[in-house]
């Protein structure tokens, strides 16, 4: 199991993107600011009564969720703001189906894509093109 996570949150740090599809503009600054349709609980259960993975999207945060705790990004920039040599600056692309986001705190990087496929599923890209199914809860 606690290989399981150790797998999860690597591939959160090093999940990429390559849409090039145009159809939504980008932004920078140093918030998140998750889209309506995402907000709220989304877990993929792993299965044999274990607790899920997944993600928390709030108006103004993301977390991510591994075996019920969450892992918040913004307590990340909130912790770095006085910090001298440490800058975060948070990337977002924002359309109707799909939300993507690179977060950058000194030299580290999380990246999360997203695709809405329903109102209660989602799926999540990070280091190919096979999506992981999320629930909404």
């Amino acid at each position: 199991m606690r290989k399981l996570i150790y797998i999860f949150l690597g591939l959160l740090i090093v999940a990429c993107s390559s849409d090039d599809s145009g159809s939504t503009s980008g932004s920078n600054s140093n918030s998140f600011n998750p889209p309506t349709w995402i907000q709220g609980v989304w877990l993929n259960d792993i299965g044999n009564g274990t607790s899920s993975i997944g993600f928390d999207f709030r108006d103004d945060n993301v977390c991510s969720v591994t075996f019920g705790s969450a892992y918040c990004y913004k307590g990340l920039i909130e912790l770095y703001a006085d910090v001298p040599n440490i800058n975060t600056s948070v990337y977002e692309e924002i359309s109707a189906s799909r939300y993507y986001f690179v977060f950058t705190y000194g030299p580290n990087e999380i990246t999360g894509e997203f695709e809405k496929v329903s109102d209660n599923t989602i799926n999540y890209f990070y280091s190919s093109d096979i999506p992981t199914i999320l629930t909404k809860q």
